[in-house]
C-alpha cells in the first residue's frame, strides 16, 4: 500500500486525471506515414546487458496485470520474479516496452496523451509490485524517473524533455536488470527466453488488437513489445554460434515478418500480416530457444 501512495503523490493531480482516460478513445489522430521507430536515436532504449546465468523459464508467465485481459499480459508473480531471471527481466522488458511505444506516439499527430498513458501504465501494472523485488537484488528504485516522465508528456513539456526523461527510465532498467538473481541455466539460455517472451506478446497484441473488439491501447502495448523483441535480438543473434543457425535464421525471418505487421504505431484499418503467421513464427523461436 505504501507504494500505491507514493504513486499518488509522485504525480501531479492533472498527470493523473489526463492519464485516466483510455488509450481507444485517441484513436482518430492522422496516420503519420513518417512516425519514427520508437527509441530511435536513443542509445539507452537499446542498451541490453547480459542477463545473469540463471533459469530460462519461458517468460511468457510474467507480463501486466489488469489490461482487460489483452492477449499478451498476464501477471507478474513478485516471489517467482525474485527467484528467475528470465521473469525478473521480463518485468523490466515490459516496462521497457511501453516506453518504447509511448516514444513512438510523441512523433504522431495527437499522440501525446497516449505517450502519457504509456509511461504510466507499468507503474501501477509492474512496477509498484516489483519495487520491493528490485530492491531486494540492490537495484535502486525508479518510481521517481517513471513519473518524471509521465509528467512530461502530459504537461506539454518540449519533446526533447520529455525524450530525455525517457533515458533515465532506460538507465535505470539497465542498471536493474543487472541485478537480476542469478539461477541454473547460461545467460544465453535466458536471453533466448526473454527474446521468444516478446515476440509472443507482440504476436498476441497484434492479434487482440484487429479483433473485432480489439483496441488502440492493444496495439500499442504490442508496437512496444516488438520494438523489445527487435533489441533482444540485436542483443542475442550475434551470440549464437555454430548449432543455432535455424535460431538465428527464425529470428531473422520473424524480424522481417513483425516489422511488415506494426509498420505504424497506430493501428491500421486492415491487417499487414495474419495473426497466425506471428504466432506461428514466435512460437519456433520459442521451440528453439528452448534448446539454448
Amino acid at each position: 500500500m505504501k507504494f500505491r501512495a507514493r504513486l499518488w503523490t509522485s504525480i501531479s493531480a492533472a498527470t493523473l486525471i489526463a492519464a485516466s482516460g483510455a488509450v481507444s478513445g485517441l484513436a482518430a489522430a492522422p496516420s503519420a506515414d513518417g512516425a519514427k521507430q520508437a527509441g530511435a536515436g536513443n542509445g539507452n532504449a537499446g542498451s541490453f546487458l547480459v542477463a545473469s546465468a540463471g533459469e530460462g523459464g519461458e517468460g511468457g508467465e510474467g507480463g501486466e496485470g489488469g489490461e482487460g485481459g489483452e492477449g499478451g499480459e498476464g501477471g507478474v508473480d513478485p516471489d517467482l520474479a525474485a527467484k528467475d531471471p528470465a521473469l525478473y527481466i521480463s518485468a523490466l522488458d515490459i516496462i521497457r516496452a511501453h516506453y518504447l511505444a509511448g516514444e513512438a506516439m510523441l512523433e504522431v499527430e495527437g499522440g501525446r496523451q497516449a505517450a502519457g498513458e504509456m509511461f504510466a501504465h507499468p507503474i501501477s501494472e509492474v512496477y509498484i509490485d516489483l519495487e520491493p523485488v528490485f530492491e531486494a537484488q540492490g537495484a535502486a528504485p525508479f518510481m521517481d524517473e517513471m513519473t518524471e516522465a509521465v509528467d512530461k508528456a502530459l504537461s506539454g513539456a518540449p519533446v526533447a524533455e520529455v525524450k530525455a526523461a525517457a533515458a533515465k527510465v532506460y538507465a535505470a532498467l539497465d542498471a536493474a536488470e543487472a541485478k537480476a538473481p542469478s539461477g541454473g541455466k547460461s545467460a544465453l539460455a535466458v536471453e533466448g527466453a526473454l527474446t521468444a517472451d516478446m515476440f509472443e506478446r507482440a504476436a498476441k497484441q497484434y492479434d487482440a488488437a484487429l479483433a473485432p473488439t480489439g483496441t488502440d491501447e492493444a496495439w500499442i502495448d504490442g508496437y512496444g513489445f516488438w520494438k523489445v523483441a527487435e533489441l533482444r535480438a540485436d542483443a542475442l543473434t550475434p551470440k549464437l554460434g555454430a548449432g543455432h543457425e535455424d535460431l538465428a535464421a527464425e529470428i531473422e525471418a520473424a524480424r522481417a515478418l513483425f516489422a511488415a505487421a506494426y509498420a505504424s504505431p497506430e493501428r491500421p484499418g486492415s491487417p499487414q500480416a495474419e495473426p497466425g503467421a506471428l504466432y506461428a513464427a514466435s512460437s519456433r523461436i520459442g521451440l528453439r530457444s528452448g534448446r539454448l
